[in-house]
């Protein structure tokens, strides 16, 4: 008998992680100090353009475990995400989304992207089911850094297929919120990370978290903590559900308190060399080519400055002038 009521009990623990509200971080929609990113919210400049998705098994811990396959239609995370559960791509056990935008991310005051999941509310028991991710942001595409994640959930018992998590314990993991509503994360926390220009990010890699417990699996926080969501979901949908990444900042957007620049660059097209004029000193002068890459980096001396392009393929390249942003052909 005494063993019957303690599987029982490991079993009601496995359906749900915690008790909510029980956390240092901010709660779900709605409560106090949420901050939650709305999908129609005005601070909202962009959204996503361009993504690469590698699907990950529905169950790693199973050798001839298929691959997840929902979201067929990968273009359904780009642009603005929906409110709808259906219109995601599940991202399965250790898989991965990387999404690129029209205009580099930059460093704002307050969060400067957002990141959407399909997580659901539990009206019976007032919780949330969550699957979550990691982030990480690049600005050459090659070199990510991750977003330092908190997970204060228990590890002692595995998070059941459909448990209920507090996401007062957890911190920058995006699939914090319900669908709709976004999970932010704000640049100025990678300041000092080498290799990243946290003014001109060009790729945001979402990163399945595997919510096993079990160390032969298991995801680990920034400070060595498991991190313990739903597992095994051993579905089609299993994993992170991707449904968009919003951006609250970009290089190019108008600054508040700034004049902007009356930058000219010419001839465009231009084939050997690009004059821009209507620079101040200091400015800094940015060639970005549609993959993201820096291919210059200078300070301006003067008001004007001369680029060689003639030894760049031809194509569509973005000449980047502090906040402001010009498209240029090679031809």
């Amino acid at each position: 008998m005494i063993k019957i009521i303690v599987v029982i009990v490991l079993l009601l623990l496995a359906n749900v992680v915690s008790a909510q509200g029980q956390g240092p971080f901010c709660g779900g929609v709605g409560t106090a100090g949420c901050d939650a990113i709305k999908a129609d919210s005005s601070a909202i400049l962009a959204w996503a353009t361009g993504v690469t998705i590698v699907r990950g098994p529905q169950n790693i811990s199973m050798p001839d475990s298929p691959l997840v396959t929902f979201g067929e239609d990968e273009s359904v995370v780009l642009g603005p995400a929906s409110s709808y559960t259906t219109d995601a791509v599940s991202l399965g056990d250790g898989g991965t989304a990387t999404l690129t935008f029209d205009r580099p991310i930059r460093n704002g005051n307050g969060p400067d992207f957002a990141v959407f999941e399909n997580a659901m509310k539990n009206n019976q028991t007032g919780g949330y089911f969550l699957e979550l991710a990691f982030v990480e942001v690049s600005s050459d595409g090659e070199h990510f850094v991750r977003f330092p994640a908190t997970s204060l959930v228990q590890d002692s018992v595995q998070a059941g297929p459909f448990a209920d998590t507090d996401p007062t314990l957890i911190n920058n993991l995006a699939g914090k919120y319900q669908v709709g509503y976004g999970t932010p994360f704000d640049l100025e926390e990678l300041k000092d990370s080498s290799g990243l220009d946290i003014d001109a990010v060009t790729h945001v890699r979402i990163v399945d978290v595997v919510g096993a417990i079990d160390s032969a699996y298991a995801s680990y926080d920034a400070f060595g903590h498991i991190v313990n969501d739903p597992w095994p979901t051993n579905f089609n949908s299993g994993g992170f559900d991707l449904t968009g990444v919003a951006v609250m900042h970009q290089v190019g957007e108008d600054v508040v308190g700034h004049e902007a620049l009356s930058v000219v660059a010419y001839p465009n097209p231009v084939c050997e060399m690009l004059t821009v004029s209507g620079l101040l000193r200091g400015s800094r002068v940015r060639l970005i080519d549609t993959m993201g890459r820096t291919l210059s980096d200078v300070v301006a001396e003067g008001d004007t400055m001369a680029i060689a392009m003639d030894d760049l393929p031809k194509g569509v390249y973005i000449l980047s002038v502090d906040q402001s942003v010009l498209r240029l052909v090679k031809y």
